[in-house]
């Protein structure tokens, strides 16, 4: 089926690939997208007489894939939809033969990030550890090696760090290229308002302009809005910040601004960047008493116990973020009762 998914449908793939990432896309609507996605293969494989069988990828196949210029990101949006239809053991075996595989570097990063955006992610994030996560969302090109990670990012799961150890854990986060990535928003979120406000600070003395709003925003205190608005006009391209607002807000966003004014500005159109700043400044004092206290993940609190439906809501990087937060919370605390590493 791997092949019927890239020869016939790689525009269905791209379309699902794109949405994933768009931070006003709900999860229930790309998994939509990828059940339709399944019956048009099903029909294809019909007519050209293929049997219709789910299997566990092939890597040979992977690399002659790449080999033939296919990109990483079909490739992998491909494995992503036959891991769908099988069982989770047998996914866990491709992820871990993947990321032994040199010839797919590029291929298992992507499908970790993918993993992690889909519906369900929840049930693999206990089976992928925090070093893994750093491999497929690193983007530095001397990354550190495992020993490091794994001392650097016992942080994420000690909820008694001192202040020493959390800024140790974001200069390596920084000087790793993932200021603006998951892991950020996993490490800001786990911290308190005195520690943010910290981090705001250091951040402030050691990272561009850019780079520090979009800390602010991954920590999820919606009172930091306005401050981050009033820099929009400072940042040459504020795409990322106005996604990052998106996510942190949900539709509650919607309140402050008009959500085509959001479709455009994050789409980079400079007037509507400009109207994006300057609705959210008028709106604000509107909602500032019902918004000041709050900490969110895509307009919802963090400690939020959601349904199914709830989380189909969300965009699908802010599920990823959501739910990761919520097993690595978890951890803590079992760890802090145990009183023994985890």
């Amino acid at each position: 089926m791997l092949s019927i998914y890239l020869s016939d449908h790689q525009a269905q793939l791209m379309k699902i690939s794109n949405a994933q990432r768009c931070p006003f896309t709900s999860v229930g609507y790309v998994k939509t997208q990828q059940q339709r996605l399944l019956e048009s293969c099903w029909l294809t494989a019909k007519k050209k007489q293929v049997v219709q069988r789910f299997t566990q990828p092939n890597l040979e196949q992977l690399v002659s894939l790449l080999n033939d210029d296919i990109s990483p990101d079909l490739i992998s949006q491909a494995c992503i939809e036959i891991m769908a239809n099988l069982p989770q053991n047998i996914n866990l075996a491709f992820i871990n033969n993947l990321l032994k595989e040199p010839g797919l570097q590029s291929v298992a990063k992507l499908v970790v990030r993918k993993v992690l955006l889909q519906q369900h992610s929840s049930n693999l994030i206990a089976l992928i550890d925090l070093q893994t996560l750093y491999f497929a969302f690193s983007i530095s090109k001397n990354p550190a090696d495992q020993a490091l990670v794994e001392s650097e990012l016992t942080v994420f799961v000690d909820s008694q760090a001192d202040l020493k150890d959390i800024v140790t854990g974001f200069n390596f986060l920084c000087q790793s290229e993932l200021v603006n990535s998951p892991l950020m928003s996993l490490f800001l979120l786990s911290l308190s308002w005195e520690q943010v406000n910290a981090i705001g600070n250091y951040a402030s003395r050691n990272l561009a302009t850019e780079g520090v709003l979009q800390v602010l925003l991954q920590s999820g205190f919606v009172k930091l809005l306005p401050l981050v608005n009033a820099s929009l006009n400072k940042i040459e391209n504020p795409s990322s910040l106005i996604a990052l607002m998106r996510r942190m807000l949900g539709d509650k966003l919607d309140l402050l601004v008009d959500f085509e004014t959001q479709i455009r500005a994050c789409q980079g159109e400079q007037q509507a960047c400009a109207d994006f700043k300057q609705q959210l400044q008028l709106n604000w004092p509107k909602y500032e008493e019902q918004f000041a206290s709050l900490r969110l993940i895509a307009g919802n609190a963090m400690t939020a116990k959601l349904n199914a439906i709830e989380i189909s809501a969300m965009d699908c990087y802010s599920q990823a973020v959501f739910n990761l937060h919520r097993y690595y919370q978890h951890l803590a605390a079992k760890k802090l009762t145990a009183g023994v590493p985890v």
